[in-house]
């Protein structure tokens, strides 16, 4: 039942589109901003994945540095990763 109502409403959709490229400009608009906002989206999501990323190896590099400094078995990881909460939390107060 609800993959019918799905495929009911993505023919819908197909079709009024389709109708209003046949019309005119107002289609060709809908149809390039669709594209647009996909290739943002995706953009925006790659630069989102790499700078998580990029933290990510950050905070273990410091944690990996002070554990072999004070050879303390872990707790390196522990300390950047409160730090790491902390810096979130202040982040989302704002």
């Amino acid at each position: 039942m609800e993959q019918s109502i799905t495929d009911f409403l993505s023919g819908l959709s197909k079709s009024i589109t389709q109708g209003f490229i046949e019309r005119g400009g107002i289609g060709n608009s809908i149809e390039e901003g669709i594209k647009k906002s996909r290739k943002k989206l995706f953009i925006t999501a790659v630069a989102i994945s790499l700078a998580a990323t990029g933290f990510f190896l950050t905070f273990w590099g410091i944690a990996s540095a002070i554990d072999a400094m004070f050879t303390m078995r872990g707790l390196g990881f522990v300390l950047t990763g409160l730090i790491g909460i902390l810096a979130g939390a202040l982040v989302y107060k704002r």
